[in-house]
Order: C-alpha cells, then structure tokens, then sequence
C-alpha cells in the first residue's frame, strides 16, 4: 500500500530531512469514544497496559495489543501477537501501512487513522557511520541519530534486531562513545552460559559456595565497575535470576554467590534480543518490571532487506578490511555485482554479506564474482555430503570464524527447515503444526515471522 502521497511530505529546498504528517486517534465507537489521541512518538502502543500510549480497558484487548510506528516510508501498524487481533478496514493483519481515515479495529474500540496538516521531522543523523556501524540509508541514519544522543547518558538500552543484524557491534560503539569508554565493556551472552553458571558468571563466588568453587572469584558487574556490561540474548535469561538483576538496576548492589555481603557496584546495562520482549512479558516469561528498568531507550536495528541502499557500502567496507585496500581491484564488475546482490533477501542479514565476501575471496578463480557465492553457504548445509571427500569439506568450513557467529548461522538454517517442513506437513495450519512439534503457537508465529515464510 502506497502512503508516500498522503503521509510523506516532500523535503524543502536545501533540508535532507525526511517529514512525516502529523497525526491524531480519533475513537470512533467504544469505551473512549468521542477523544482524540495525537500520535507524538516513532512507536505508539495501544492496549490495555496502564503505561500503553493509549490504554483501553477492555478485557478483550492485550495488555501490549498493537503499535503504530513512523518511518520514512508512512505509519505503519504491527499487531503485537495479542490474544483477539487487530483488523485495519475489517481485515485481520499483522502488519499493514496506514492510509488517511483507515479504520483500527481492538475489541469493542473501533479508532480512525486522521492525519493533519502539520508536518513533523523525522530526526536522523547527518552521519552515515556511529563509529563502526555503517549505513546511509534513512533507517540507519535514524538508528545513529538516536546512539548520538543516548551513548553519553547512563541511560539503559535495550537493542532489538534479528540475528546477524550487529547489535553487539552497536553496543559496543554506544559504549565508546560514553564517559565510561576507559573502563571496561563486558559481555555476557545469556544464551549460551549454563543456568547452573550464570548466576556466577554475573555476580560471582565466594570459594566454597559451590562443588567446584576453589577460590574467590567476581563476576560480570564487578569487571565492569565504572563501565558497561553487555547482556547479549536478554530473553533467555532464567526467571529466577530477573529480580536479581532488578536489584542491581535499582540499588546498583550485588551478591556474590554463597554470601550475604552486598558490594556496590557502578555500571551501565546495554541488552540486546532477537525476541520479541513485549511478548515475553505478555505471556509471563519476561518480568515487566525489569523490562521496563532495561527498556529506558530501546531501537531496532533494521534487517538488511530494508536497507538495501547500505550493501555497496558494507561491501566495500568488508572488502577492505578483511583482504586489504587493493582487494576491491580484484572483485568483477563491482557495480553489476551489486545490482544482484540488491535482489537478494539476505535472511542472515549483515553477517551473511560479511560471510559471502570473505568466503568469495578464498576463491582461486579471479577476478572474483561475488554474485557466484552468493548462495555457496546454504547450499552447503542443505543437504547431506554425498561422499567423504564433500564431508572433509563441510568440516573444514567449521571452526574459521567466531563459535557464536557459525552456532547462530547453523540455529538459524535448523530452524527455518524445520518450519518449512511442519508447515508443509500441516498443510499451513499454525495451531496443529504447534501441537505436533511441542511448542505454544505465539512462539511459531514469531519463527514463521523471523523467516519472512509465507504461509
């Protein structure tokens, strides 16, 4: 659906600077009817949840039901897996462009989309790099602008994206551009640390305190003190270990394991999640509290098929710095290799270009043709070797890059095969391929969504 005509207003003479209508909630029918509701934030969230932007109290509406975001392409609405659904003109979606006087449907609540005449500026950044974290296109600029303005506060962050999209790259830059740049930066991927560790690997251990525990040892936030700890995965971490990372959020104070004595500590928290946390919470596996310590600034880093204009750049800056300066001589027709690239939905996103392009130069054929490698990856895994000559070469692919990039590439092929599969064997039925594969139907909604599969 094409809003550009009604929603985007054209930039003037000598202003870059995307302008988006302003706009208004009117309700139309239900308990709030008659008020308007100005829509003033990037991300508006209608539901039932004592903080949503607009609450509606009605039982049928979730707690986090849907939001209304603006970008520059239009507003946009995104049903936030609620219970009852959200219907734009009568139709059940879960995600859609608004249109002038289209009309939102959440349980007994029936809103209208009213844009006005006044326009507002979609605040990006003139820069087309946050230290590292390249990307000119709109999205990105708007992402660095809202790094500029949060890095040098002590304000938590909590960073979204899907996997492969740099999150950890990005927090790390919000961290040099701090006043705590000189102290440390520690990460803790909470994914992949044992449940029976993590609690020490966060907070530490007196010796004794466990069969193993030989000596004193601090952890994550002790390190850390003066600079910033990174929570990788932060929707994995164990319930019982939220309200102690409640504790150090509110009281800046931690517990070593097998003691009472409490050490202060002075540390920012930056967390990143490919998980939907809004959801998390909604279904009780995610404190809200905690989530709202956590989210005090929160942004997505867009995936890269929404920022295609951004390859040529990534590419030449991955050329460069893994092969060298004069390697970008070597690549064949390097404007041409773009154009296919750009047609490429690339589901591993930032990580499977930087792959592609470190895999094309291992190539012994030159000049290169990057175009040619662009599938070599999947391809490998998508099915078994058909000799042992093919298996010594899938093991010798493993093991050249970080344990957590080839762990979530791997994770990530399982997972939308396995989906593929289910859905074909179910012949499309989300509920029924749930109950086969044991898992709660919101949480393969989120799966089919990740994966961009049509269903």
């Amino acid at each position: 659906m094409d809003t550009s005509q009604t929603l985007i207003v054209p930039a003037s003479s000598g202003n870059a600077t995307p302008r988006i209508r302003k706009t208004v909630l009117l309700v139309a029918s239900g308990p709030l009817q008659g008020r308007e509701f100005p829509i003033e934030k990037d991300a508006f969230v209608i539901g039932s949840a004592p903080n949503a932007d607009l609450r509606l109290e009605d039982s049928s509406v979730s707690r986090r039901h849907c939001e209304i975001r603006a970008d520059e392409r239009g507003y946009g609405i995104a049903d936030l897996e609620s219970t009852n659904g959200t219907f734009v003109n009568g139709v059940r979606i879960a995600s859609a462009f608004l249109n002038p006087g289209a009309e939102i449907q959440l349980g007994t609540t029936r809103i209208v989309f009213s844009p006005t005449m006044e326009a507002r500026e979609l605040q990006i950044s003139p820069s087309e790099c946050f230290g590292g974290v390249l990307g000119r296109s709109v999205a990105m600029r708007r992402v660095f602008y809202i790094a500029e303005t949060y890095a040098p506060t002590d304000a938590s962050i909590m960073i979204t994206g899907e996997t492969g999209t740099g999150k950890e790259i990005m927090a790390e830059e919000i961290h040099r551009h701090s006043a705590r740049a000189a102290k440390p930066f520690v990460v803790i991927d909470c994914a992949a640390l044992a449940k029976d560790l993590i609690e020490s690997e966060l907070f530490g251990h007196v010796k004794g305190a466990f069969t193993g525990a030989a000596s004193d040892r601090p952890g994550a936030f002790e390190y850390a003190n003066g600079g910033t700890v990174f929570l990788d995965e932060i929707g994995d971490l164990a319930p019982e270990l939220q309200p102690k990372l409640l504790r150090v959020l509110e009281k800046r104070e931690i517990r070593r394991v097998g003691t009472n004595a409490v050490q202060k500590v002075d540390v920012r928290i930056i967390c990143a999640t490919n998980r939907r946390m809004d959801a998390e919470v909604e279904e009780g596996r995610f404190r809200e509290d905690l989530f709202y310590r956590l989210c005090v600034v929160n942004f997505e880093i867009p995936p890269l098929r929404r920022r295609k204009e951004d390859i040529p750049l990534l590419a030449r800056k991955f050329v460069s710095d893994l092969h060298g300066s004069d390697a970008l001589d070597e690549i064949a027709d390097f404007d041409a290799a773009m154009e296919v690239l750009r047609r490429h939905d690339w589901p591993g996103n930032v990580r499977e270009l930087r792959n592609l392009i470190d895999r094309a130069f291992y190539s012994p054929s030159r000049p290169i043709d990057l175009t040619a490698c662009l599938h070599a990856g999947r391809l490998v895994k998508a099915r078994a070797p058909d000799s042992a000559i093919e298996a010594m070469k899938v093991d010798d692919a493993i093991g050249n890059r970080p344990f957590k990039e080839e762990k979530a590439e791997l994770v990530d092929e399982f997972e939308r095969k396995y989906i593929l599969k289910l859905l074909k064997r179910n012949d499309g039925n989300v509920s029924k391929s749930s109950r086969e594969a044991g898992i709660e139907r919101a949480y393969l909604q989120r799966l089919i969504k990740k994966y961009g599969i049509e269903n």
